[in-house]
């Protein structure tokens, strides 16, 4: 269930960037054929970029397939290569927790102050904050389920060039 739910996360995120796709090209032809052009996508494309971002982030570390520099990890024998990617796991959960700590009060100020973002389109400011403490504390299970051990395929276990796994 915990997989499903983190692929539908993928899968709007997918979405997003398929709409924004849709409307920036739709933008450049209208502007290049002088026909009317929304101000309004730019707006929306700055804004579903980063929450597509956010929304795949805790799928793709479940695959293990976020971006890692493993060099180190791989020139290390197995049993320090795991104690590696114990600690990157928590720390990084703990990073993430804070984040998403952090997003919780920057998303209760800006309901409180009822600030507004004003550009093309109008809309609470809010609106924008509210993913990043969940979609981090999503990454912050996730990250203490890898330091548990439970990630589909540990970077160490990764066959390289040269290497057999």
């Amino acid at each position: 269930m915990w997989d499903r739910f983190l692929a539908s996360l993928a899968a709007l995120a997918a979405l997003l960037i398929g709409i924004v796709l849709v409307l920036v090209g739709y933008d450049v032809v209208a502007r290049n054929l002088a026909l009317w052009s929304p101000g309004w996508i730019v707006d929306i494309t700055e804004y579903a970029l980063p929450l597509a971002t956010l929304l795949v982030a805790p799928w793709l570390t479940r695959r293990n397939e976020h971006i890692q520099i493993d060099l180190i990890v791989s020139l290390l024998p197995p049993a320090h290569a795991r104690t590696l990617e114990l600690l990157a796991s928590l720390a990084s959960a703990v990073i993430c927790a804070f984040i998403a700590w952090y997003g919780v009060s920057v998303t209760l100020e800006a309901y409180d102050t009822q600030a507004l973002v004003i550009k093309n389109i109008t809309f609470p400011e809010w609106y924008v904050y509210v993913p990043l403490p969940f979609c981090f504390l999503l990454l912050t299970i996730e990250n203490l389920r890898r330091a548990l051990g439970r990630w589909t395929t540990p970077a160490s276990a990764v066959a390289r060039p040269g290497t057999s796994a």
